[in-house]
C-alpha cells in the first residue's frame, strides 16, 4: 500500500512526496501435532491384563485409560485372530472377558479391542492365555475273598463322609472294582459286602478313604 501526502498549496508541486511505509513481512506460524497410536501406546493403553485359564476357557481382565466397550479376538496363530467375542454393552476402565469353548492345552493368541466413546477402535498387542490339561482320576479298589461259604459276589458302597451313610455303588463279582466317577479335590470312603447267592450280606468290611487330588 502506497500513501500520499498532501501538502500545503503555497509549496511548489515539487515538494509533493510519495511516502511508503516501512515494510514490515507477516510470519505465519503454523504447529500440527500428528499422533499415531503404535504398539508401544497400545502397551500403555492396556494395563493390568491378567489371565486365568481353566480346561476349557479363559478368562481375561485389563485395564484401560479411559471407560470404554471392549471384546477380544483370538485364534491359535499370532496376528490371525479367527474368532471375535461380543462387545461389551457398558464404558469401564476395568473389565473382565471368558473366551470358552477352547480346547485343553492349548495356546491361543488373542488381544484386546477397544473403544471410547469416539469409536475409534484401539487394539492391544498380542498376548497368549495356554489352557489346562484335563486329568482322569479314578479309584482302584481291592479286598480279600470272604470266608463264608455260598458268596458269589461284592457290593461296594461309598460315602463323602466317614462312617457313612454309604450309598450303593456298584456289585462286582470279583475282588477289585474302579471307580471312574470322582472328582478332583473330593475325598472318598469305600466299604464292601459279601453277597451270597441266596441274596443274604456280610457287614460292612473295614472302611478305607481315597483322597482325589
Amino acid at each position: 500500500m502506497i500513501a500520499v501526502k498532501r501538502v500545503p498549496s503555497s509549496r511548489a508541486a515539487r515538494d509533493l512526496q510519495l511516502e511508503e511505509p516501512p515494510y514490515r513481512p507477516f510470519a505465519m506460524k503454523f504447529t500440527i501435532v500428528l499422533f499415531l497410536c503404535l504398539p508401544v501406546c497400545a502397551q500403555t493403553w492396556f494395563t493390568n491384563v491378567t489371565k486365568r485359564p481353566t480346561s476349557n476357557a479363559c478368562a481375561i481382565g485389563w485395564t484401560t485409560a479411559v471407560p470404554t466397550i471392549a471384546h477380544i479376538d483370538y485364534g491359535l496363530v499370532a496376528g490371525s485372530y479367527t474368532k471375535s467375542g461380543a462387545n461389551s454393552t457398558q464404558y469401564w476402565r476395568s473389565k473382565t472377558a471368558t473366551i470358552s469353548g477352547l480346547t485343553a492345552g492349548t495356546t491361543y493368541h488373542f488381544r484386546i479391542v477397544a473403544s471410547d466413546i469416539t469409536k475409534d477402535w484401539i487394539r492391544s498387542l498380542d498376548y497368549t492365555c495356554t489352557t489346562s490339561t484335563t486329568t482322569a482320576h479314578s479309584v482302584n479298589l481291592n479286598w480279600q475273598a470272604s470266608s463264608s461259604t455260598g458268596v458269589t459276589g461284592y457290593y461296594v458302597y461309598r460315602s463323602l463322609i466317614s462312617g457313612g451313610y454309604y450309598a450303593l455303588l456298584a456289585s462286582a463279582a470279583g475282588l477289585t472294582y474302579t471307580d471312574n466317577a470322582v472328582q478332583s479335590g473330593a475325598i472318598y470312603y469305600y466299604v464292601v459286602k459279601a453277597i451270597t447267592s441266596a441274596g443274604q450280606q456280610s457287614t460292612y468290611s473295614n472302611q478305607v478313604k481315597a483322597t482325589i487330588p
